[in-house]
């Protein structure tokens, strides 16, 4: 892209995780023209909830992408597992016509499938390396796209609507005005990612290290990921300890750790902080402009709603903008409808993340 491009579209996604991701392939399925940023330079992003569950798994087998997914390379999770002194102490397993208690997929593999899927059929461009850096405005202030910085260079993408996909720390909701409510949960998270042991099986594995919740999905590919909850905002003195007595607690509560804890997890620097809040804006639309997932509603890694809920906005957004389409878009305020269909079942996910983290403690003694 030439220096002080400028590009024209129906429309403009900001951010290609997931949502934006499949809403962009539902769109231009439909021949309307898209155009995908994304602010890294491919989609080996680092992210973490990748989880799916029933709901996103209806998403991707509605629109026919479940079959690619698998094949590029899935891990079913057959149940979960409280732990207590090295042993399980209670089981949970998939109910009644389930196979799984969710199903482990590996953002790349997602994210591939969608995107070559995506660009077989033309109408589409996603453009790496490219920052949104403002709202493009006409000379009457309204909103007619963004400007963006590509690969260091300016440009601009005029667009008929404006979708932020671009997360937690959305630059559309900000730029927008969009301001959210955020709630913190009173823990941070520690996560690390090791190899999996011998004969290491597909579950969730749960344990309690000092009243907070310790928790191990297996993964594909032969791995564990570990997220370790800590009282919020403690980690800069939790550093300040000796590292071997923190790390043996995991060992303790998960014996068959003990090889892959000692050769991957040897310093504080091995665990990857996360700061744990979850967030609501009061309004996902604005003008031309509408968010979804977690530019709308942060969630918490807490049940694995997150990945499920942008998939199932961008399901409920692509089926509003192709009937927009039928009158090129004028109808903007129609972009509300996403909020109204969709606000109940977030609200009620968010609500049972706050229930599941306060009873966590009471449940797990229930099953010792």
């Amino acid at each position: 892209m030439n220096q002080n491009t400028h590009l024209k579209t129906d429309i403009c996604i900001v951010g290609a995780g997931p949502g934006g991701a499949l809403l962009s392939f539902l769109l231009k399925r439909q021949g309307i023209s898209t155009i995908l940023i994304e602010r890294q330079p491919h989609l080996l992003k680092s992210f973490r909830g990748e989880v799916l569950n029933a709901d996103g798994e209806a998403v991707l087998k509605k629109h026919g992408l479940y079959p690619s997914v698998t094949q590029r390379g899935v891990l079913p999770l057959e149940q979960i597992q409280y732990w207590e002194n090295g042993q399980i102490i209670h089981t949970i397993f998939p109910g009644e016509q389930e196979s799984h208690v969710g199903i482990h997929v590996p953002q790349d593999h997602l994210l591939e499938v969608i995107v070559s899927q995506s660009q077989n059929q033309g109408n589409e461009q996603v453009l790496y390396n490219t920052v949104m850096t403002g709202l493009l405005r006409n000379k009457a202030d309204k909103t007619i796209g963004i400007n963006i910085r590509q690969e260091g260079r300016p440009a601009s993408i005029e667009a008929a609507v404006i979708v932020g996909a671009d997360g937690r720390y959305s630059a559309v909701r900000r730029h927008a005005g969009l301001t959210p409510e955020t709630r913190k949960h009173g823990y941070d998270l520690l996560w690390a990612r090791i190899p999996a042991p011998a004969g290491w099986e597909p579950a969730v594995r749960m344990a309690s290290m000092d009243g907070q919740q310790l928790a191990l999905f297996s993964q594909f590919g032969g791995f564990v990921q570990i997220g370790w909850n800590i009282p919020q905002g403690s980690f800069s003195k939790l550093r300040e300890q000796p590292f071997a007595p923190f790390v043996q607690k995991l060992v303790a509560a998960f014996p068959c750790l003990a090889d892959s804890v000692a050769e991957h997890i040897q310093t504080w620097s091995d665990f990857v902080l996360l700061s744990v809040e979850s967030s609501f804006a009061e309004s996902w639309a604005q003008d031309n402009i509408v968010l979804l997932g977690d530019a709308a509603h942060t969630m918490t890694p807490t049940g694995a709603f997150g990945l499920n809920a942008a998939l199932e906005d961008a399901d409920a957004l692509a089926d509003l903008l192709i009937e927009m389409a039928a009158d090129q878009f004028t109808s903007t305020e129609r972009l509300h409808e996403l909020q109204a269909s969709r606000e109940e079942k977030v609200k009620q996910q968010l609500a049972r993340q706050l229930e599941m983290e306060s009873s966590f403690q009471q449940r797990y003694e229930s099953f010792q």
